[in-house]
């Protein structure tokens, strides 16, 4: 199992679970997403913002392939939707992600971007079909394979303030 997310503070602050423990930008939390995928989703890298403009931090999980699917997201875009289908597949007879895609809003020209889905395209493969709005951040289960590295996500969304 995996969280990128290691600690989240009383007044909102994110630690990520990076060797540094960096602070997550809230505001802008991810600038890239790369999908490593075949005929189901095997593995994610994901690169965060960090608070005060002091770089980025890459976490990976899973099976990393040189030729994975970049989602690159803009200083004005918002991720607000992840959507795709994952379960059972007899195939592989276990549990996987059969595909997955992203939502992105850009502010300045008021408009939604569709990236993916990425994975099985088939309209009859296996799983149940999820959706999530508003992720910062990725959490699930995964073994750094060669292939078939990642099993399942779980979405980390922001704790409302008061």
């Amino acid at each position: 199992m995996f969280n990128d997310v290691w600690f989240q503070d009383t007044d909102g602050s994110i630690m990520l679970d990076d060797p540094n423990k960096h602070t997550l930008d809230v505001n802008y939390p991810i600038r890239e997403i790369r999908i490593s995928s075949s005929a189901v989703i095997e593995g994610i890298e994901v690169t965060y913002s960090l608070a005060n403009a002091v770089g980025a931090a890459t976490i990976s999980h899973g099976s990393r392939f040189s030729e994975a699917d970049k989602v690159c997201i803009s200083a004005h875009e918002t991720l607000v939707g992840v959507f795709g289908r994952a379960g059972f597949q007899t195939e592989y007879e276990r549990k996987l992600i059969t595909n997955i895609g992203f939502m992105l809003f850009d502010s300045q020209l008021a408009a939604v971007r569709v990236a993916g889905p990425f994975g099985s395209l088939d309209p009859l493969c296996e799983g149940e079909a999820f959706y999530v709005s508003d992720v910062i951040a990725f959490g699930g289960f995964a073994q750094n394979d060669k292939h078939l590295g990642l099993s399942g996500l779980f979405f980390i969304k922001q704790r409302a303030r008061d």
